[in-house]
């Protein structure tokens, strides 16, 4: 790991210097796009075009749900110029759960939760700028918490350059699903942090590169921003010459994999002697009624003793992959099959798991769903779990 570490020693000051002069030329860019002659009003969307979603290396969790915000922007009474959104959605769940462990004995059990409740909001008080907000409740959690915050500078319809500032969830992966459970890719990679991001989200291409300091560092490390970073590519070839084929493939790569929520914790003393780096694959196709959604990622390996899950001695490398397809069935229908898996995941997430969702949307509000999901592990234990869900957006 040393010699690997080693190796890649030249990709710290590429992405040091890279993100520094691209803040730079987007800044330059943006000063020349906003001159004198050219500032139009915050709501003058014939001027700028309509972009309200932040680009995918943002905030993923703000970008998925405005894809179904029901309500306009609107303008905000006494702020001339100024434009705002609240929206928000609260699920409710029930579960049932049959368990076999390794030696063959079965438990059950059954929960109703309060499985989501949140707000989002965003504020544009011109109209290359926007700030952000996300306060949310999970299953679980003691009180709310300040889930995202961030301020979002550029990514308009006349110019797609970015920057973005705060407390977001970077790109090391997409996690797109149909289904009521996360993925395991979700579970083990998912990524929150206070990062800086310079990017570009143009209509055929889509990259950006980031920089945090999350709590897992190596010993002695701790002031340095650029400690950690992400580089991400996105592919979006326009549907017409594809013969009406949506398609989105992606990649991502970050020096420290150990950076994600579920890892960082496993990091005895959030210390690491070298980061451990990873990267992803994504693939998003939609054809008509159907939907393809392919994800894979994969670390470097830790050494022995670096993660708690791990048998002592071993030098575990985790890895986890989701393939999902997904049937329109009818305007208010749909019904979508996965499977998935990872390795060196152990007793925390099935080694293959597969299953099938159907959901409802009678309403634009409303949402049901009902989700089976059977799971085995590589110690021989089994899970069945079904999963019913109401979600209402506002």
């Amino acid at each position: 790991m040393g010699d690997l570490q080693t190796g890649c020693s030249w990709l710290k000051p590429i992405a040091r210097w890279g993100l520094a002069l691209a803040l730079v030329l987007l800044a330059c860019a943006g000063a020349l796009a906003q001159g004198p002659e050219a500032s139009p009003a915050a709501g003058d969307l014939e001027e700028w075009g309509e972009m309200d979603l932040p680009p995918v290396s943002g905030s993923l969790k703000i970008s998925r749900t405005l894809e179904e915000v029901p309500t306009p922007l609107q303008a905000a009474a006494g702020l001339k110029g100024v434009t705002w959104k609240v929206w928000g959605q609260v699920q409710l769940e029930a579960s049932w759960q049959k368990d076999k462990d390794a030696q063959g004995k079965t438990t059950y059990s059954d929960r109703a939760s309060l499985a989501t409740a949140e707000i989002f909001g965003e504020l544009r008080p011109v109209s290359f700028v926007r700030l952000y907000g996300h306060l949310l409740h999970e299953d679980g959690d003691s009180g709310i918490n300040l889930d995202e915050a961030f301020v979002l500078l550029g990514r308009t319809a006349a110019f797609p350059g970015y920057l973005m500032g705060g407390r977001v969830y970077p790109a090391v992966g997409i996690f797109e699903s149909y289904m009521v459970s996360d993925p395991i890719t979700k579970e083990i990679f998912e990524t929150q942090a206070v990062a800086g991001v310079a990017g570009w989200d143009g209509e055929w291409l889509q990259f950006n590169l980031a920089g945090y300091n999350p709590a897992v560092r190596r010993p002695g490390a701790g002031g340095d921003f650029f400690e950690t970073y992400l580089l991400r590519l996105q592919l979006t070839p326009p549907p017409e010459p594809l013969g009406g084929l949506k398609l989105a493939l992606g990649g991502s790569y970050t020096n420290n994999i150990a950076a994600s929520g579920f890892l960082e914790e496993q990091v005895p003393g959030q210390r690491l002697q070298s980061l451990v780096a990873g990267f992803s694959f994504s693939l998003a196709a939609e054809y008509g009624p159907l939907t393809l959604l392919a994800e894979y990622f994969r670390s470097d390996p830790f050494s022995a003793g670096e993660l708690d899950f791990a048998p002592p001695g071993s030098s575990p490398q985790p890895w986890a992959f989701n393939l999902e397809l997904s049937w329109a069935l009818a305007e208010d229908w749909r019904l979508t099959g996965r499977w998935e898996g990872g390795g060196d995941l152990y007793s925390e997430a099935p080694e293959r798991q597969g299953g099938l969702c159907l959901s409802w949307s009678p309403w634009f509000h409303l949402a049901l769903a009902l989700e089976y999901l059977h799971g085995e592990y590589s110690d021989g234990a089994a899970q069945d779990l079904v999963t019913s869900q109401l979600s209402l957006i506002f």
